[in-house]
């Protein structure tokens, strides 16, 4: 039997060997690179894997932020409209009742909240009273009163503060969460630009609904909108009572005047039945004196010494001027008395001035004035008293005439305005002070100027010459300035 040679066969297993340890090495060293290829794969999948988890978790977490930030801002958008709604309620009514019974239920509700109370203080009785109260059982709302009567709440919650059962606040505000009821609460004073009125608080008893720095801001609003309502609200009672006040007095003042001018009346009246008596009166004397005078100027008792006869002139020249002034004061007082009825006619206002004038003519002459007449052609006639009518005329120019100095100048005019005629009767005269115009009319005044000192007069002339105008339904009036003339102005009625 043939044997190998030892030696081949031992190099060839050491050959076998070798190759088989090198393919194991080649193989391990294979294993250990895809291993290591395969933990660098695992390692950049987990780092991947972390990195989406963190942008899930940032992506939650901003989507839960978002979803907050949306429901503050509806809670927002709909605590603005009922804001709205209110502000509209509270500019609508003056009245304090009416002005509370807007914050109800539903209000409160729609901000978000269940519970709400008001607490105002009266600013002149320093009281305090709840005009606002939802959400409390009417033993809730005994508690509630109690309480803040007898703690300084107003002094506590005198700025905007916002209470939960885990805000670090002192013991005197969280004291307030049980007493309220509630797990949190927003207080917000309400105050004008005077002082403090009062303070608003609203809460929620809900341990899931807590009371946001959305919500302060939106109260703090509304106790602007609630002090500036009280304001007007306040200021309208007291424009109120005042009107009533002012009404009540003018009631009164003019009950007063309607006494004081039926006394006046009554004076009045008494006064005019006195000078009407007084008047009559004198006449009779007075026709006695001038009759006497004139007798015994005829020289029927006996021839009279010229030194008599001058002195029974005197006496019948100033007999002549009382029964004048008699007259006129008789005439005044019948006017006034509406006892002259005037005889209204259709006049030719042309034909009543000629006639005036001619009265005047002589001293016209002898004072050498020149006199004016403007009266057109076509002038409607005027609706008046013939005789009346010449005596205010002859007045009016007779004291043109009084107060016109040597060849000065008087003017008559007549013109048509609307429904009446004018008549316009101007000087050149000294004229009359600011001051004195507005008694002009009054009877027995008279004006406090050079010629009225020389010349003696009774005063009665334009006062009675008013009465005639205002007895035919028109007007007078003067206008004047001192030493440029003056210019009486009357109207009458057209035919």
């Amino acid at each position: 039997m043939y044997l190998p040679n030892m030696g081949i066969v031992f190099a060839a297993a050491s050959a076998l060997i070798i190759s088989a340890f090198i393919y194991m090495v080649v193989l391990t060293e294979k294993q250990r690179k895809a291993k290591a290829s395969l933990e660098y794969s695992l390692d950049k999948l987990k780092k991947t894997y972390d990195e989406l988890d963190e942008q899930a978790k940032i992506i939650v977490r901003k989507d839960l932020e978002l979803n907050t930030a949306q429901e503050e801002l509806d809670k927002k958008i709909n605590s603005l409209y009922t804001l709205h709604k209110l502000s509209k309620a509270i500019s609508s009514t003056f009245d304090s009742e009416k002005f509370f019974s807007q914050i109800d239920k539903s209000f409160i509700e729609e901000l978000g909240f269940n519970k709400g109370l008001v607490l105002l203080l009266d600013k002149d009785t320093r009281e305090l009273t709840l005009p606002v109260l939802i959400g409390y059982t009417p033993e809730e709302q005994g508690q509630i009163k109690e309480y803040c009567h007898q703690n300084p709440v107003l002094e506590q919650f005198n700025q905007p503060i916002l209470v939960a059962q885990d805000s670090l606040l002192d013991q005197a505000k969280n004291e307030l969460l049980p007493t309220l009821k509630v797990n949190s609460f927003c207080a917000v004073p309400i105050i004008s630009q005077e002082a403090m009125l009062g303070l608003m608080i609203v809460g929620n008893d809900l341990p899931y609904t807590q009371a946001t720095e959305g919500d302060l801001e939106i109260l703090s609003i509304l106790a602007g909108q609630i002090a500036g309502g009280l304001e007007n609200v306040r200021l309208y009672e007291q424009l109120w009572h005042s009107h009533q006040d002012l009404e009540q007095r003018v009631a009164e003042r003019t009950k007063e005047l309607a006494l004081a001018n039926e006394k006046l009346k009554k004076i009045d009246k008494l006064k005019s039945e006195f000078v009407s008596a007084v008047s009559h009166e004198l006449r009779t004397p007075l026709t006695s004196i001038k009759g006497y005078a004139a007798i015994l100027m005829a020289g029927k008792l006996g021839e009279v010494p010229e030194a008599v006869k001058e002195r029974l002139k005197k006496i019948n020249l100033h007999s002549d001027t009382l029964t004048k002034m008699v007259n006129d004061l008789l005439d005044i007082s019948r006017i006034e008395a509406g006892k002259v009825t005037m005889k209204l006619q259709s006049l030719n206002i042309k034909e009543a001035v000629t006639e005036a004038v001619d009265l005047i003519a002589p001293q016209l002459k002898e004072k050498k004035i020149q006199l004016s007449i403007e009266v057109a052609e076509n002038l409607p006639s005027c609706l008046a008293d013939k005789i009346q009518l010449e005596r205010v005329l002859t007045n009016l120019l007779g004291n043109a005439l009084k107060f016109t100095g040597e060849k000065g100048k008087i003017s008559l005019k007549a013109k048509e305005e609307k429904d009446a005629l004018q008549i316009d009767v101007q000087d050149s005269g000294i004229g009359i002070a600011k001051e004195e115009l507005s008694n002009i009319f009054e009877e027995f005044y008279r004006a406090d100027n050079p010629i009225n000192q020389k010349v003696k007069g009774t005063g009665l002339g334009l006062a009675l010459v008013k009465r005639i105008i205002e007895a035919h339904q028109g007007k007078i009036w003067v206008s004047s300035e001192p030493k440029k003339g003056t210019t009486f102005s009357f109207t009458l009625p057209k035919a």
